[in-house]
């Protein structure tokens, strides 16, 4: 009863955001930091309203494709995997761009704007946290 329905994701508009990464991630073993850099997996790819109940239909970066046309992305090169997601949340300049509520709490939460902070600034050291979190 905790978990999504099938074929959905886990809620990423939860009342208390960073609470629910936590209570998330804790069961797993991770901590704070590994919950930022772990985030930053969504440089990558697409979330689409019918799948998740996130996002545009389309925006200008995902109109065309590549694959089926179409979801809204958290970054404007979403096939890149590089440190944009963290400077695009802290800038907040792009409406067609996604920021969930559990993203925006990456800067709104002391503990996890530490290392998102970190991130925006140093992608190497984004690279080298979030490979040791994924492994």
């Amino acid at each position: 009863e905790e978990c999504p329905e099938e074929g959905r994701l886990p809620d990423a508009g939860p009342r208390l955001p960073a609470e629910h990464l936590r209570e998330v991630f804790y069961r797993m073993g991770l901590d704070d930091k590994e919950i930022v850099a772990l985030s930053g997996a969504h440089t990558l790819g697409r979330s689409r309203p019918d799948r998740s109940g996130w996002g545009k239909p389309e925006t200008k970066y995902t109109k065309d494709g590549p694959g089926e046309p179409g979801g809204q992305s958290w970054t404007a090169e979403w096939l890149k995997f590089d440190n944009s997601y963290f400077k695009d949340i802290k800038e907040q300049r792009d409406q067609e761009l996604l920021v969930l509520p559990t993203d925006a709490a990456l800067f709104d939460d002391p503990s996890f704007k530490v290392y998102a902070e970190k991130y925006a600034e140093d992608q190497e050291a984004f690279f080298k946290d979030y490979a040791e979190a994924h492994a």
